[in-house]
């Protein structure tokens, strides 16, 4: 091992982030999936990389959450039997008691080499995250499963325009944002912000809230003043199309996983789409008259009829009870949710 180089700030921030990664997998050495867990907290160009190809805080998080340390959970070991002393690798500015797995331990070697080639006085979350990119390990592997190759990162970290296209239309793409952890909503109480932002709150776990809140803002995307079930037709739309792109989002270890998004997926089999529903918006291609109720009664209505409305044994609260009491709830009145997907149902059956 060369001469331990000291950490700057942004390091000891992702120290700290990966030990507290480490303990949400019950791991017993830090690895290198913890360690990029820990480089999506620090702010600066690291950071910065790894959030424009979308493997954001929140994104790393729920991928970590799913996996765990479960046996078969991940194809590459990472070395845990080369294990070694965080006071050995770090020196003074290890912590007693900790150790990082063989992986791990080379690429924060690496890391400290490159700060040392470059003449940098400390190293930092851009000299790691460059390390971890170059073997293949956990971290690698978290990415793929967020749908990132390491190249498109460090094309990102060398100034350039990485290689994320994900397919989703310009119009979904605030929607995607939300839920990644790369924007938030307007309307939502600072407070509520504010937990979302610093405790990596995953939308797509909780699509019936998540609706709640997007179809405020798909309201005021189109610049209309009254929110009606139209609104709340777009959200469900828009947030089952974004998730379908982002599947690791969803959660593979939560109860009901495959019935949170029933209600985009009963539209899809009906041929509509959030395209189709914006585009007889603000085409004026369908004539629609007043709901019969206001679109907050629905929604509090399909929440109260779920039927998976169990409460959650993590949090003790009430789970998401999904989409598809709120579809269902929406076309059951002449709501002009309804009036929209039977005109649309039509259009595409001719």
């Amino acid at each position: 091992m060369g001469a331990i180089k000291e950490p700057d700030w942004s390091i000891v921030g992702v120290l700290g982030s990966a030990r507290g990664a480490r303990g949400a997998t019950d791991a017993e050495a830090i690895g290198t999936e913890h360690l990029l867990a820990g480089v999506t907290t620090a702010k600066g160009a690291a950071r910065q990389a790894l959030a424009d190809e979308g493997a954001t805080k929140v994104a790393v998080a729920q991928v970590l959450r799913n996996r765990g340390d479960r046996d078969g959970a991940w194809s590459v070991a990472d070395d845990p039997e080369g294990s070694v002393a965080s006071q050995d690798l770090l020196g003074d500015d290890g912590d007693k008691g900790i150790r990082f797995t063989g992986a791990a331990a080379r690429a924060l070697t690496a890391a400290m080499g490159r700060a040392q080639r470059e003449g940098a006085a400390k190293f930092g979350a851009d000299h790691l995250l460059r390390a971890l990119l170059e073997e293949d390990n956990r971290a690698v592997e978290l990415l793929a499963a967020c749908g990132v190759a390491p190249q498109a990162v460090r094309a990102r970290l060398d100034g350039g325009t990485g290689s994320r296209d994900d397919g989703l239309a310009p119009l979904l793409h605030p929607t995607r944002d939300v839920l990644l952890g790369r924007g938030h909503y307007r309307q939502m109480p600072f407070w509520k912000r504010w937990v979302v932002r610093y405790g990596g709150m995953n939308w797509a776990t909780m699509p019936f809230e998540w609706v709640r809140y997007e179809t405020l803002e798909q309201a005021r995307r189109l610049g209309h003043r009254v929110v009606g079930t139209e609104h709340v037709l777009l959200a469900v739309l828009a947030t089952h199309e974004v998730v379908l792109r982002y599947p690791h989002m969803a959660g593979e270890s939560t109860p009901a996983a495959g019935t949170r998004y029933a209600g985009g997926e009963r539209l899809a089999r009906l041929g509509v789409d959030h395209a189709s529903v914006h585009s007889a918006l603000t085409g004026d291609r369908v004539r629609l008259t007043a709901d019969p109720r206001p679109f907050g009664q629905y929604i509090d209505e399909s929440a109260g009829r779920s039927a998976v409305r169990q409460v959650d044994s993590c949090s003790g609260s009430a789970a998401d009870p999904g989409t598809g009491p709120l579809v269902e709830v929406l076309l059951k009145e002449e709501t002009r949710a309804r009036r929209l997907t039977d005109a649309l149902t039509v259009t595409a059956g001719d």
